[in-house]
């Protein structure tokens, strides 16, 4: 039986630069054209959305039963809602948007909505940056759209807190980028964009 010898300078070598930071990331979102706010909302999302997660996909099972027995083939691949987390600014600018996005989905009072996926679906994109702030994998979430916005906590008793909300969204699919290269310039462009 082989001997594996603990080496702590092997296992630093393993760990490429260091291994990924869970909190090196950011978040750029788009907003449909009749949302009010939709513009300051895109500029603050990559500062204040300070939780969130790298999509997750299941490709279920398609099970044949053959003499008693199942045989498993590849199935359809399924997509989890993406939820992240974002901090209050006084004006609440990303929540009111999502808002707003929400009610021209469904009117509160009416009921009526957008009849196209089009004007109500947008693409959200997600970096995973490194310690310089370059980076090194992207999702693009494909028509993206809010399904449940979290209530607001309030609380006498909560002091030295910045006010949350979640935000929970559904998608078609995703896709992904796993090379550094080219990257960087497009996301600082994104940014530079929304904020000039």
């Amino acid at each position: 039986m082989a001997t594996i010898t603990f080496d702590v300078n092997r296992f630093k070598s393993q760990l490429t630069n260091g291994g990924l930071r869970p909190n090196q990331f950011a978040i750029q979102l788009s907003f449909p054209t009749y949302v009010s706010g939709g513009s300051q909302a895109v500029t603050k999302a990559p500062f204040l959305i300070n939780i969130a997660e790298m999509p997750g996909s299941t490709i279920n099972p398609a099970t044949v039963l053959y003499r008693g027995r199942e045989v498993l083939f590849s199935g359809d691949r399924t997509f989890a809602p993406w939820t992240f987390t974002a901090l209050n600014d006084s004006q609440m600018t990303i929540r009111n948007a999502i808002e707003s996005w929400m009610i021209g989905m469904e009117d509160l009072q009416t009921k009526r909505g957008r009849l196209f996926s089009a004007e109500y679906q947008r693409n959200i994109d997600i970096f995973q940056l490194d310690r310089n702030g370059l980076v090194l994998k992207s999702y693009v979430l494909r028509d993206a759209f809010p399904i449940d916005l979290s209530p607001v906590g309030l609380d006498f008793s909560s002091n030295d807190n910045i006010s949350t909300f979640q935000c929970t969204w559904r998608y078609q699919s995703f896709s992904t980028n796993n090379s550094a290269s080219g990257l960087v310039g497009q996301v600082i462009r994104t940014f530079a964009n929304q904020i000039g």
